[in-house]
């Protein structure tokens, strides 16, 4: 009892029980849930009182949860809300967008996440409602990076690299620089990124031509195979050596941060780095106002193929990206300018020239 400076047995135990009073209000605002998916479902349960009430449809509450389940709990449900801002509301827009859905089902979903951040705000968590990614009919380029814009943005991850720059006290080192590039010679998703497998990567080596085979079961859509572009051998290889003098690069480890089991917070940890990396380099936003989210390095992987492949056929080019032939048309064939494609107009000769 000398630590509690009193020698008396009732006066001990008023002072014990009101520590573990304290105590136990810290637990409780330790545990206080600021996550999306708890505010989406205070939402949908004032929805579900003014449909009571007569204000609203009966299939209101039915509509929002269906919406919750199936398109944001998975994507930004865990998060906490004080952090889903314009960046990653985007990333959100532009994963929806890549499952072919269509502008006005995204609108739909959007107008939930509106609704659930405008709740934080009315019980004091926010100070406003993040300005809303823009979901228009017309078919808009994705923000991608140009060739210059791809060279800034690899010698960025090397400067934060040198400098050890650290992020929610990770610090940027090679896997992300290895992560960027592997994405632009592969034309993956980041969702499916975050679950591969070296067991799923296999080296295809001929005379003429090397790729790498990747063959995955857990695709958003599709499952068919994915064939590499050439350079995706280096940086695979790079990877691979890296994690085995570190003890990892076996069948069962994951390509990225393979130390982290849990793959939302390691795909978490990728994503903070990444928009670092690109703020710093200036890259934020395109030329003609496009976001740039981790989903770029897709969207570059596309049109890098469609500028500088020779004439590539979409149909090939849609089933290697796991996509179909309109969304490739939509979001970025039609958005081709003469200058792009330079080269190729140049290398017509016309028949009245000398």
């Amino acid at each position: 009892m000398k630590s509690l400076k009193t020698q008396d047995v009732h006066d001990a135990r008023r002072k014990v029980e009101a520590i573990a009073e304290q105590l136990g209000h810290r637990k409780v605002k330790e545990r206080v849930d600021f996550s999306f998916r708890r505010f989406a479902l205070d939402t949908i349960e004032a929805d579900r009182k003014k449909v009571q009430r007569g204000e609203r449809a009966a299939t209101l509450v039915k509509d929002s949860e269906w919406i919750l389940k199936k398109y944001l709990t998975e994507r930004i449900g865990a998060v906490d809300i004080r952090k889903v801002d314009y960046q990653r509301m985007q990333e959100v827009v532009d994963e929806l967008t890549d499952l072919e859905l269509k502008s006005t089902s995204i609108k739909r979903i959007m107008v939930l996440v509106s609704k659930t951040l405008k709740t934080a705000v009315r019980a004091g968590v926010l100070s406003h409602v993040p300005m809303m990614p823009e979901i228009s009919l017309k078919h808009r380029t994705r923000g991608w990076f140009s060739e210059q814009e791809y060279d800034r943005l690899l010698q960025a991850c090397r400067d934060h690299e040198k400098a050890k720059t650290k992020v929610r006290s990770q610090t940027v080192g090679s896997e992300l620089r290895r992560f960027i590039q592997f994405m632009v010679e592969t034309f993956m998703r980041p969702s499916d990124v975050k679950l591969l497998r070296h067991r799923h990567v296999e080296i295809v080596r001929t005379n003429r031509t090397q790729y790498l085979r990747i063959s995955t079961d857990f695709s958003k859509t599709v499952a068919t195979p994915i064939i590499s572009m050439p350079g995706a051998i280096d940086v695979y290889e790079e990877i691979l050596k890296e994690q085995k003098a570190n003890g990892f690069g076996g069948p069962d480890d994951f390509l990225f941060l393979p130390r982290y089991t849990g793959r939302k917070f390691a795909f978490e940890l990728l994503r903070r780095q990444f928009r670092v990396v690109v703020e710093s380099a200036g890259l934020s936003v395109s030329a003609t106002g496009e976001a740039r989210t981790i989903y770029s390095l897709r969207h570059t992987a596309i049109m890098s193929r469609l500028i500088s492949g020779d004439a590539i056929d979409l149909l090939t080019l849609a089933r290697n990206a796991r996509t179909s032939v309109e969304m490739i048309d939509r979001f970025y064939a039609k958005h081709l300018t003469a200058e792009m494609n330079v080269e190729q107009l140049h290398g017509a000769k016309l028949a009245f020239a000398d």
